[in-house]
């Protein structure tokens, strides 16, 4: 991923947090993408992205856990 959608992907979450958050000064500070693309010329292909920002990988790794229990319906605080 080149350095300015790393950037753009950057500043389109921070700016989800600031709507979802009303006005109190949250900062994002690590984020974690994972996705998955089927490829058009071979329907039993499918590549696998994993982008996130320069934190350690042990809390890249965290993150991608939170999500997944917050998809599966996980706990209350999932804003």
């Amino acid at each position: 991923m080149s350095d300015k959608t790393l950037q753009a992907v950057h500043d389109a979450i921070a700016a989800h947090i600031a709507d979802v958050n009303e006005g109190e000064h949250i900062f994002l500070t690590d984020w974690q993408l994972t996705a998955a693309a089927a490829m058009a010329s071979d329907a039993n292909l499918t590549l696998y992205f994993n982008v996130g920002t320069n934190a350690p990988y042990h809390s890249r790794l965290g993150l991608m856990y939170r999500g997944l229990e917050m998809l599966e319906g996980g706990t209350e605080d999932d804003d």
